[in-house]
């Protein structure tokens, strides 16, 4: 009997043993100790030959093998530029085990650089992170690697990074932030590129709605890199023009930036048409106007120790534009059906300074970290208007506003886990003052003060398969203007679920709702208006107005292959809008919280890439915005083709738009496709010229239409020299010193933003 008890306690027991689920986990690191992210893993079995399973590290270096029998494998572990390493396993219960990988004994950089990785799209509920294929990896330009990415829009005039939607995402490098200098940044040496397109609470009260963050590997000797670009027409004088300079090492780094878009000698035909109840003015001139863009930028970082990490970025942006018009006008009274006819003239001059510096440190205890983020902000702007109408009685419109902003803000913040959750709590005090001085006739100033606390707390948690990222901002707003005080309560709640069906099929849901300030030019009290039948102000008063946006998406990724259809919610209410009513002849409007509108949009995004030789994708959306208090509703299009190919030492890129349309209640707006093309020929490893063209096929065209009770406006901007624009390129870039191939260890925690986990 006892041996029979024995016997079937020792059959419960093996049969529980074969039952379990392991995990086997651990992390994957180089002879010098440093993380290496995107690793093959591969569970054999004993044969040496039998798949059981497989993964690919995370950007960490870490990997994780789950639901797996107890026995005897063999796990493989296989990346480009390191030896391939096999280890016999021996599994009984859950096991952790961390790999060292050697270099290979031949030219690494070359492999890495051919290597394709444009496959690897890993999803969670905060986003995607994308790894650059070998033909991007070769770019010269950053921003023209970065567009093979098909959830970003790159403007070629202004260099400036947007997401597909429209909205202008927050730009990070490492997870900090960066006033230019992108240029010095390597293309070979980024890492992936994390793309966040409904971000977290924490950067809502500065307007972000989405983050890309760009991982580069850092450097373990002194280097220094330079990269340097001009494209320009050779007779118009339109073009842009960039360089950044870099050096540093382990410990430290620091960088210069310039850039400069400058149309100088653009030339319109315009057409004003608007319309009252007793009058209908047509203004109809030609414009010729110049505008420039230019900012200066420095930074740099310090790594004082392994806990104490140190960066500032500083930033001097200068926008002068300028105009003459000159034409005639006719304005007909509707009831005698008299015209008079006048001889236009009209000069503007606007000028804008802005800077801006941040200074960020973070301090790091053994399972948490501190960080503390001080920003400023100052600027300027001086907008001078003389127009004269000059008939049987005079029509005389000048403006001469100056106007300043001084801001400040700064954000603790502490991050820490909680019953298995990445959290983080901080603050943001902001503070601004603004002041708006008008000098014509009787000079007088408007001025705003506004205090703004922001508390925030956000969680992330991977269960599975499903991942969730969950934050919440509290927002009290104290504004005084013109001694008239207020405050406002509002709530940003963002709430992000991902769910990864297997490595190439996955959903994820987002929702958030944003509460968003007037600015003080929608706060400005004074005539803008350059129609002489109306006089256009802004309102003091305004309040905040609310919007709510509800996304859900599908990604598939194999094979080269990238699709993700979309459909999207949003909704506005208290929405600012304009309103108005006719005083003797003149339509007075103003703005006011009256507005609410519904969008609908379904979206596709498609990229394919072709091996080392690159990528052809489109995005394009159907959209549907309805005003139900005017019972008013659109459809529209927008979406945009692109692509980048490379053969030998020849690089083709090149983009199409739809055309451009916006609307909200009253007002519509057009804007004709943006086009480009480039050829570009690498003439040695550090030059490439091109041969390029922007607007394609036909000219640029805005117009404008505003259609209110008892008003209505039509704008038309025939631009006559701007299209089939000619466009010589030349990029130098220098990297002396070249980083070694080693990837530095980017935790969760480093540098203010939560790297995206699987």
């Amino acid at each position: 009997m006892k041996r029979n008890i024995l016997l079937f306690i020792v059959a419960l027991f093996i049969s529980d043993l074969c039952a379990q689920k392991l995990t086997l986990e651990g992390s994957v690191f180089d002879k010098k100790n440093n993380v290496i992210p995107y690793a093959s893993i591969a569970l054999l079995a004993s044969d040496t030959i039998t798949l059981i399973t497989g993964t690919i590290s995370d950007d960490q270096g870490r990997y994780q093998l789950k639901q797996l029998k107890p026995g005897n494998y063999f796990l493989s572990l296989s990346f480009m530029g390191y030896q391939s390493l096999i280890e016999s396993i021996n599994l009984v219960a859950d096991k952790t085990i961390s790999f060292t990988m050697e270099d290979e004994p031949y030219a690494l950089d070359e492999v890495v650089v051919k290597a394709n990785r444009s496959d690897v799209v890993k999803q969670s509920a905060m986003g995607q992170t994308f790894l650059l294929s070998g033909s991007a990896l070769k770019k010269k330009d950053i921003l023209d690697a970065l567009q093979e990415i098909p959830s970003l829009s790159i403007d070629p005039n202004t260099r400036k990074i947007t997401l597909n939607d429209g909205s202008n995402p927050l730009i990070l490098v490492n997870g900090m932030r960066r006033e230019g200098g992108l240029s010095a940044i390597s293309a070979e040496d980024i890492l992936s590129v994390d793309v966040v397109p409904t971000s977290s609470a924490e950067f809502m009260r500065e307007g972000y709605t989405s983050v890309v963050n760009i991982k580069v590997k850092k450097s373990e000797q002194s280097y220094t890199s330079f990269n340097a670009g001009l494209d320009t027409h050779p007779l118009i004088r339109f073009g842009i023009a960039d360089a950044s300079l870099e050096w540093g090492n382990s410990k430290y780094s620091f960088y210069l930036s310039a850039q400069s878009f400058a149309f100088l000698d653009n030339k319109s035909d315009m057409t004003e048409v608007s319309k009252t109840v007793q009058s209908i003015r047509n203004a109809t001139y030609k414009r010729n106007s110049d505008y420039s863009d230019t900012y200066f930028a420095l930074g740099g970082d310090r790594s004082w120790s392994s806990s104490d990490y140190s960066s500032f970025s500083l930033m001097l942006n200068y926008v002068p534009q300028s105009n003459d018009g000159n034409g005639q006008t006719l304005i007909t009274d509707i009831a005698s059906n008299r015209t008079n006819k006048y001889a236009y003239t009209r000069t503007y001059d606007d000028r804008s300074w802005n800077g801006s510096a941040n200074f960020y440190h973070t301090h790091r205890f053994d399972a948490s970290a501190l960080d503390l983020l001080l920003q400023i902000n100052l600027n300027k702007n001086k907008n001078i208007a003389n127009q004269l109408e000059r008939g049987e009685t005079d029509l005389i419109t000048d403006f001469n506003f100056h106007n300043q902003r001084i801001g400040f803000s700064f954000a603790p913040s502490y991050q820490f886990e909680w019953l298995g959750f990445q959290s983080k709590i901080g603050l943001n005090s902001h503070f601004q003052s603004n002041e708006i001085v008008q000098r014509t006739k009787t000079k007088s100033a408007f001025k705003h003060k506004e205090w703004d606390e922001y508390a925030y707390v956000e969680m992330n948690r991977l269960w599975g398969n499903l991942s969730l990222a969950a934050s919440v901002g509290v927002d009290l707003i104290f504004r005084d203007v013109e001694g008239y005080k207020n405050q406002y309560l509002g709530f940003r709640p963002v709430l992000n679920l991902g769910y990864k069906i297997n490595s190439h099929h996955a959903f994820t849901l987002n929702y958030n709702m944003q509460l968003t300030a007037p600015d003080v030019v929608q706060l400005n009290p004074y005539n803008t208006s350059s129609d002489s039948l109306s006089m256009s102000t802004g309102n003091p008063y305004l309040k905040p107005y609310r919007m709510q946006q509800l996304k859900l998406s599908y990604t598939f990724t194999k094979k080269g292959f990238y699709v993700e259809p979309s459909v999207r919610y949003r909704r506005i209410d208290d929405d600012i809008v304009a309103s108005g009513k006719e005083v003797e002849g003149v339509y007075i409007q103003s703005l006011a919280n009256e507005g609410s509108c519904n969008g609908w949009s379904t979206a596709l995004s498609f990229r394919y890439t072709i091996a080392n030789m690159g990528f052809v994708g489109f995005n394009v959306a159907y959209n549907t915005i309805s005003f139900p208090d005017i019972s008013q509703k659109d459809h529209y299009l927008t979406g945009m083709v692109n692509l980048g190919l490379r053969y030998k030492k020849f690089n083709l890129s090149g983009s199409y738009g739809l055309p451009t349309n916006s609307y909200s209640m009253y007002k519509r707006s057009y804007s004709s496709p943006e086009s480009m093309c480039k050829l570009s020929y690498e003439v040695s490893s550090n030059l490439d010229v091109s041969l390029g063209m922007r607007f394609i096929l036909s000219n640029k065209q805005a117009e404008r239409w505003t259609d209110m009770p008892g008003y209505s406006y039509y704008y038309d901007n025939q631009f006559t020299n701007r299209g089939n624009l000619v466009l010589i390129g030349v990029r130098y870039k220098l990297q002396n010193r070249k980083p070694s191939r080693s990837h530095e260890k980017l935790k969760n925690s480093d540098k203010g933003f939560r790297v995206i986990g699987e």
